[in-house]
């Protein structure tokens, strides 16, 4: 038995049929998410009543439930013993990072739809302003976006001031696209800019942890950054790399849809910085 496959028959416990249905998703995730309850029934010599049975024992609502966040579910358990120990050698340290950071991306992209990304984006490609209100760590992330949009033309501003924050919420048009990052989504200065924003009907873009806060449950188009409470030192750069992840994912998409000119302007750019005065 698999490690990932021994804890997860731990936290509900499996039977024999559910063991070997979850060592098949477990070996073969990618493929799962396609299959019907049938053609997985069929695959794991099962039927489709005891695939639904065993999706609901896990929690989902529903076998359309389950593919949809499969990906997140295992990649909770691959997560689950990397945390940074004491005294810990440089060689471990190195290998679980990238796999830290690999995990976090993942489950960072499953937690994403497509339909939701291609509101971000039309909100992003139809401005030439972006406005990120954002604070302390996520403030930085916020500048490392903003020199990335600034690159393709879009002029991209981070507010980390209070005050700047609040005239921003009370002055900005439709004309600018508003992005507001909060990790814990309690904040209750940004609540209330949110709700600002809501009132002057000026739509909105909020990235906070995909966990249930107070901001998520605003009028917004709502992204997720991850969170994990299991690695207690590292909290802030988890949602660090799921926040440039997403950031990274928006600027590819910007470029993608004009290759051309993203080298064009970029060669400029380089040619002036590196101009002798």
């Amino acid at each position: 038995m698999s490690l990932i496959l021994e804890k997860i028959a731990q936290d509900y416990k499996l039977n024999d049929n559910d063991l070997y249905l979850a060592q098949y998703i477990i070996d073969h995730s990618d493929e799962v998410i396609h299959l019907s309850t049938h053609q997985l029934a069929k695959n794991t010599y099962t039927s489709a009543t005891a695939v639904v049975r065993f999706v609901k024992k896990l929690g989902f609502v529903s076998y359309n439930d389950f593919k949809i966040h499969i990906h997140s579910f295992l990649n909770q358990y691959y997560l689950k013993d990397m945390e940074i120990l004491s005294h810990e050698s440089l060689f471990s340290i190195k290998e679980k990072l990238s796999e830290i950071e690999v995990g976090i991306m993942n489950q960072t992209k499953h937690m994403l739809s497509v339909d939701t990304l291609k509101e971000v984006m039309f909100h992003i490609s139809q401005n030439q302003y972006i406005d990120i209100i954002a604070n302390d760590t996520n403030a930085c992330i916020g500048e490392y976006a903003s020199h990335l949009l600034l690159s393709t033309g879009k002029i991209t501003t981070v507010y980390q001031n209070r005050d700047k924050q609040l005239w921003l919420s009370l002055n900005v048009d439709s004309h600018h696209t508003v992005i507001m990052i909060s990790k814990n989504g309690k904040n209750e200065h940004l609540l209330n800019i949110a709700d600002i924003l809501i009132k002057r009907k000026i739509p909105f873009i909020i990235i906070t942890s995909h966990k249930e806060n107070p901001l998520s449950k605003k009028q917004a188009i709502l992204l997720h950054g991850m969170v994990h409470d299991e690695f207690e030192s590292l909290k802030d750069m988890v949602f660090y790399i799921s926040l440039k992840y997403i950031f990274d994912l928006i600027y590819s998409i910007i470029i993608s849809d004009d290759l051309q000119q993203a080298k064009e302007v970029d060669q400029l750019y380089g040619s002036l910085f590196d101009k002798k005065v």
